[in-house]
Parts: C-alpha cells; structure tokens; sequence
C-alpha cells in the first residue's frame, strides 16, 4: 500500500510525460477513481488515505496542499517520486489515468457528484462538508 501523495505524484508525472498536465482538482476525481477502481480489481486499498467531502467532491487535503501552489493552473511539470511505484500497480492503474485524465476537471466534478454516490451521501447540500467518505462507500 502507498500514501495518496505517492500516487498523486506518480499521476502527475505520468500526465505530464503523456502531454497531458492536469489540475489539482483533476488529480483529486483521478485519485479518487483510482482508489475506486484499483480496489474493484484486487480487492485491496491503493492507499490509506482517506478523501473528504468537499464542495467539488472528494479531497484529500495532503495531495491537496501539495498542489495547491497551482491554484486552477495545470501541474506542467515533472516532481520528485520519493516512492517508486511497483510495475504491478502501474499496469492497473495507468489506464485508470489514461482514461480520467482525458476528461475535465468540471466533468470529473460532474461524476463524482453523482445522486447517492459516496460524496453525495456524506456532502448531502453541504452538511457533511469536509467530512471523511468512508472507504466502504467509495468501494460499494
């Protein structure tokens, strides 16, 4: 299992290398379907970390503030990958980048935000902002 900030930068860099820079709200819809997808194929948790409920959807504030430098900019640059990550991740989750990374950030808001999805139950209008989503919502 990695930290969300190993897999954030690793998306980052992958994204710039394939031409395809992304935004920090980007990143976080494409963690959060990472996170989702990576544990519908083998059952496991890609990271401990855990996302909040946050007006645009899911956050995880770490990832969050390492990128918040950015602003709404795309992250066009390479940064430094203190954890390698295994060849055996990489195959699962480079086509979960592929495919997200092709989409806004506003139409990955749009998914996230979904009726009765995992931010909508724990957002709910706003009460629930800033709240932790469960990992079992995000899984179900």
């Amino acid at each position: 299992m990695y930290a969300a900030k190993d897999i954030a930068k690793y998306t980052v860099n992958k994204c710039t290398e394939d031409c395809r820079p992304i935004s920090n709200l980007q990143l976080q819809k494409i963690l959060y379907f990472c996170q989702k997808e990576y544990n519908k194929n083998t059952g496991l948790v890609l990271f401990d970390d855990d996302f909040e409920a946050w007006q645009y959807g899911p956050v995880i504030p770490s990832v969050y503030r390492m990128f918040s430098l950015f602003g709404g900019m795309k992250v066009n640059r390479k940064v430094h990958e203190d954890t390698p990550i295994d060849n055996i991740t990489q195959r699962i989750i480079n086509p979960i980048i592929e495919r997200y990374s092709s989409f806004t950030a506003w139409n990955l808001v749009s998914m996230t935000h979904r009726k009765d999805n995992a931010w909508d139950q724990i957002y709910q209008g706003g009460e629930g902002k800033k709240k932790v989503i469960p990992k079992d919502l995000i899984f179900s």
